[in-house]
């Protein structure tokens, strides 16, 4: 008899489909070599479809299988597949786990298993505190990228200033700094000026060469709250929230109050209103907003932000897309709805 479902769980050893009574209908195993699987299941946990796993799809359809229920949203083009993080088929795969590995011959003894499991939970933890590595980074970064534009700011106010006393027209019709400094470093009369110009003109491209390793730095450390943040953005929460575990842990009623501390504790000692959001109001959605919903939108952003980080945090998983349409969607009905 062929059942039309199929559970298919990926894991150390390789690639199962289960029916619903638990049994082994097909399976394709990993090669028995630790950083090879420590790389495959990283890839699984990414949400792409892996070759084991193609494999395994194509088995069951030409077995007459027409829906496979698995923990990731990837789609086949050639069989349905529903996502469910906690189908019946993780279950019957953890209880069995041991048996699988010697019925299938991926292993002769428990001891070689057990040597397998460590080495590829090895690789898998080295992964994780390179990812930590890369979060204390961004961190990093981004402070320099914004001590970068409070010093540019203000040296570049000062010759404005400065230029004014020779140029008041020129300072007056030129209302960009950062326009201003590159054309003073080519063109200004006075040598000093002219020095200075350039000093500050080559600050700006570093600060521009900064923010673009910036954003490379978290769509692939953090791909999921740059997705639904901004990258800039992103960078900055996780630097108020001391790191990408710590973010993760946090409320979303937290999170929507990051940079606004403050606020927040001269409303506690009642001399002002509460915050409706911290640093939160840089995202585009909350900007856009009409000013009456912007405490609404700003909740809004927080949740999805919340569940960005924990994905970050706790999977491999590119959701980023989908958390952000969810939240504009969310928006959108928002905004239409008090019209």
């Amino acid at each position: 008899m062929i059942f039309i479902k199929a559970y298919v769980v990926t894991n150390i050893l390789g690639v199962f489909a289960f029916d619903r009574e638990g049994k082994v209908i097909v399976h394709k195993l990993f090669p028995k070599k630790p950083e090879v699987i420590a790389e495959k299941l990283k890839e699984s946990r990414k949400g792409e479809i892996i070759e084991e796993e193609r494999t395994v799809l194509n088995k069951l359809r030409l077995a007459g299988y027409k829906e496979v229920i698995w923990d990731k949203r990837a789609k086949d083009g050639f069989i349905a597949c529903v996502y469910d993080p906690d189908h019946r088929g993780k279950e019957i795969a953890k209880e069995g786990f041991r048996k699988l590995a010697m019925d299938t011959r991926f292993v002769t003894t428990q001891a070689e298993l057990n040597e397998i499991i460590t080495k590829v939970n090895a690789f898998l933890t080295k992964q994780e505190v390179s990812k930590v590595k890369d979060d204390k980074v961004i961190m990093q970064v981004v402070g320099i990228v914004d001590d970068l534009d409070s010093s540019l700011n203000s040296l570049s106010e000062r010759l404005r200033e400065w230029y004014g006393m020779f140029s008041p027209e020129t300072v007056r019709k030129v209302k960009s700094h950062e326009k201003l400094v590159e054309m003073l470093s080519r063109s200004a009369g006075e040598d000093e000026v002219k020095n200075f110009s350039k000093s500050l003109h080559d600050l700006y491209k570093t600060r521009d060469s900064l923010s673009r390793y910036l954003e490379s730095a978290c769509k692939q450390t953090i791909p999921n709250l740059s997705e639904v943040a901004g990258p800039l953005l992103a960078s900055r929460l996780l630097s108020l929230a001391g790191g990408l575990e710590k973010i993760a842990k946090l409320t979303s009623s937290t999170i929507q109050l990051l940079g606004a501390e403050k606020a927040l504790f001269r409303h506690l000692k009642g001399k002002g209103k509460p915050p409706k959001y911290g640093i939160l109001f840089g995202h585009p959605l909350i900007q856009n907003a009409p000013k009456p919903l912007k405490g609404k939108v700003a909740r809004l952003v927080a949740a999805k932000i919340s569940l960005a980080a924990k994905t970050d945090q706790y999977s491999e998983k590119n959701e980023g897309k989908r958390i952000r349409k969810e939240l504009e969607k969310k928006v959108g009905e928002l905004t239409k709805n008090r019209g």
